[in-house]
């Protein structure tokens, strides 16, 4: 009897450290696509900054900017800008070179940003397309294809965007490879009455999928809306 005891508290221990392990690595699993999700998402929300604050710099076609100083600033030491507003649609190329350029913001970027767009940032309708060209940020390799779609106002008469990110990838320094792709509801909850990007806030929301760095699939959902306030 006492055999059987012993051998049943042994399994019960066995499946209480089974379940234990399962959790610890589920738990390393999900702060592992936590981290890569932020990286790609910031590396590639940064690029986006990067392009508003182009057309920013040289007054070139209206857009609502992040106007962050730091990004603003690693333009003006490193990025050529070229625009052309007669094709259609029309493009913008930021070009930081084929070697890394040290920026003001302390990070280094090379290669190409490029964007085509059909219209102005509160222009119903509008759409905006971003590529990169050998684009890296630290040594952190960006590609895919991000396209903001101005939906016009909702219900609320609050402008919103649709930001849909496909066949996303990062090749991080380490070689580990995170693709994604990801579609973004973004709404203009406050600043849309003012030219002044410093007072704009904003809610977003949606999901992704993707595969991390260590080659595991996984989906993400914005349970609650996120919200931005660009000051």
């Amino acid at each position: 009897m006492k055999t059987k005891l012993f051998l049943l508290a042994l399994s019960i221990s066995v499946i209480a450290i089974n379940s234990s392990c399962r959790k610890i690595v589920r738990e390393a699993q999900d702060t592992l696509t936590a981290s890569d999700n932020e990286q790609a998402e910031g590396i590639s929300d940064d690029a986006t900054a990067i392009a508003d604050n182009a057309a920013r710099l040289g007054n070139q076609f209206s857009m609502r900017t992040d106007g962050s100083q730091s990004v603003y600033e690693a333009l003006s030491q490193c990025a050529t800008i070229t625009h052309d507003s007669l094709s259609s649609p029309k493009s913008l190329i930021i070009d930081f070179g084929s070697t890394n350029c040290l920026c003001r913001d302390g990070r280094y970027r090379r290669g190409k940003i490029l964007v085509s767009y059909t219209g102005k940032y509160f222009e119903t309708g509008s759409v905006r397309t971003m590529t990169f060209d050998n684009f890296y940020r630290n040594d952190n390799k960006l590609e895919g294809t991000r396209t903001i779609t101005n939906n016009g106002l909702n219900a609320q008469g609050q402008f919103f965007w649709t930001i849909n990110a496909n066949n996303m990838k990062v090749t991080k320094t380490d070689g580990k490879i995170h693709t994604w792709n990801s579609t973004r509801t973004r709404t203009m909850v406050a600043g849309q009455n003012t030219t002044d990007w410093y007072d704009d806030e904003y809610l977003i929301s949606g999901s992704a999928s993707g595969i991390n760095g260590r080659g595991e699939n996984y989906t993400a959902q914005i349970t609650t809306p996120l919200h931005r306030a660009l000051s």
